[in-house]
């Protein structure tokens, strides 16, 4: 199987269960991935990411949907505001372990940039990744990202410090 049998897109409302489902389980089996933290997560809840739930803001959720329905992959777009409105950061990026290899995450990740390209007050997209996460530097890199910094020691958890490549794709270039 290839992504291409699989449905990439923005959710709809009535999937944000599924989606806060899946990004819980991101930041419970892989706390050194992610910023957010699952305790404060959990007690959070999805309801604030609603708004990316509807077309025509920056702020958007995207999801692979298996060829069974199940939601298995996602990302999600954040856009910046006052005088860093013309930066969009693409984060929360995970596919669920037996559906890697078969290029969900490029494909969430051009979905992602193609949403942001949309909008004409973008004039780059960020992202940061583990730097020890080589296959998600490979995507991103792939999708034409340039490392700008490593930021050591950017995440502390419980087994340690990791430091963060911050990368970043010009959308007027």
């Amino acid at each position: 199987m290839t992504s291409q049998d699989y449905v990439i897109r923005p959710i709809t409302p009535d999937e944000i269960g599924a989606w806060w489902e899946l990004r819980l389980r991101s930041l419970r089996d892989h706390p050194d991935a992610f910023g957010a933290d699952y305790d404060e997560a959990k007690r959070r809840g999805p309801d604030y990411l609603r708004p990316a739930t509807v077309d025509g803001h920056v702020d958007r959720l995207f999801a692979a949907f298996a060829p069974d329905g199940a939601l298995v992959a996602q990302a999600r777009t954040a856009g910046d505001e006052g005088k860093r409105a013309h930066i969009a950061m693409i984060v929360s990026v995970y596919t669920a372990p037996e559906h890697r290899g078969r290029g969900l995450s490029k494909a969430l990740i051009a979905t992602a940039i193609d949403h942001c390209r949309a909008f004409p007050q973008l004039r780059q997209v960020g992202i940061a990744v583990n730097a020890n996460n080589a296959a998600a530097i490979a995507v991103y890199t792939g999708a034409g990202f340039v490392p700008w910094g490593r930021e050591p020691r950017a995440l502390a958890t419980d087994n340690g410090f990791h430091d963060e490549i911050h990368m970043v794709l010009m959308l007027d270039s």
